[in-house]
This record gives structure tokens, sequence and C-alpha cells, in this order.
């Protein structure tokens, strides 16, 4: 099976003329298959077919490494994945921006132990879990480093938004993963400088949002 998965991932990169070495379709096939063999047994995802897997988790995490900007790359960077669930966005992010120190932030420990073993089997380096809730590391050992945040599967807030930014350095990004009518309710809020948002191929009327963190956030 993980032909099938390489050769569905080496679409999804073509697609997004996106030039990813060998190595990082290797370690890419790897999480597709960790994600299939797991959720056989926990819900990881409630998509089923290969394909959908592909084009709703990969794709979507692999477009959010093609838009983001090399400025994220700073002198002290660092990616914060909220609600990491399965590992998307975190994990194929991580994958191509690989110098780039992650931790995935994963309340539930079923789904943490297998984003550690996806760490362990993928041989990435500098990718840790944080088993805790994005309100505790906000206000712990994490607050005001993080270069880039990202969030895909949980609902963002007031309180939410505000603690994704005490997450993050002066001048850092965040990435969300919503609906077009939550992007335009997103982008009124305040504390952050919000770009056009970037529809996501394949999906019906969802987006990706990123923004910076404004100066007068309250931290």
């Amino acid at each position: 099976m993980k032909s099938l998965y390489e050769k569905l991932l080496r679409e999804v990169a073509l697609g997004l003329e996106l030039d990813l070495s060998d190595r990082q379709i290797d370690q890419l096939t790897t999480h597709f298959a960790l994600l299939v063999r797991w959720n056989q047994r926990m819900n990881l995802t409630a998509l089923r077919r290969h394909e959908q897997i592909a084009t709703r988790h990969f794709e979507e995490s692999l477009l959010l490494a093609k838009i983001l900007t090399s400025e994220m790359c700073r002198r002290q960077p660092l990616i914060v994945d909220v609600g990491s669930g399965a590992g998307f966005p975190g994990l194929p992010l991580k994958v191509v921006r690989s110098a780039m120190p992650i931790v995935l932030l994963e309340p539930n420990k079923k789904k943490a132990a297998f984003l550690k073993e996806v760490i362990r089997s993928c041989a990435l380096e500098e990718a840790e879990v944080q088993a805790e809730r994005l309100s505790e590391t906000a206000r712990g050992s994490l607050a005001g480093r993080a270069s880039l945040v990202t969030m895909r599967a949980v609902a963002a807030t007031v309180d939410v938004l505000a603690d994704l930014g005490r997450l993050l350095q002066s001048d850092g990004q965040i990435a969300l993963f919503v609906g077009e009518k939550d992007a335009a309710k997103l982008a009124k809020a305040p504390g952050f400088h919000w770009e056009e948002p970037v529809a996501i191929p394949h999906s019906e009327r969802r987006v990706i949002l990123t923004g910076r963190l404004a100066s007068s956030i309250n931290r």
C-alpha cells in the first residue's frame, strides 16, 4: 500500500508545484501509512478513502508550506501547531521546513502517542509533542516564543485568538484553516494584521488565513 500512498503524495506535490526530495516524500508516505494503520483502532480522521486523505489532509498542509514566506525562518524560529490531532498541518510542514523546530500541541494522550510515533518513524529532529491545552501552554514556557503558530481543527474564538497571540514572538505569524465566513469575521478581530485569505483547492469555501501579531495585542 505504501506505493499507493507515495503515488498520491507525488501527485499532490506536483499539483502544488512543490519540489520535494525523495526523503521528504518518504517521510510523508510513512506518516500516511501510520495514519491509516492507527486509524483502524482510534479516531484520527473520519476520512477513509486514501484519495481524500491525500487531498484533505496532506495537500492542505503542504499548501501552507508553499504560501508561507521565508521571513518566518528568523533567528529564533519555532512552529507551534495547536490541536495537532493526526499531525496536520504540523508534521507535513515540519517535513518541508525541516530546519525549523516544532512543537505539536495535542491534549488527547492517544493522539499525542500517535504523533510521537510518526516523529520517531520519520526520524524528524527538533520535533516534540506536548500533551496539554492551549490555555496552559500560552501561559507557560512557550509564551512569546513562536515565530509561527498554526491551527486547523480548533474553533478560533476570541479567547483562543488571544492565547494564540500569547504564544507568538513580537513579529510572529499565524495561519488558520477556516471557512470563508469565519475568515471574514476573524479579519475584523483586533490584535492581528491579516492577509488576504488563500482558497484551499478541492474544498468548498475553506481558506487559509494568515496574519501577524499587532503591537496592540494584550499579552
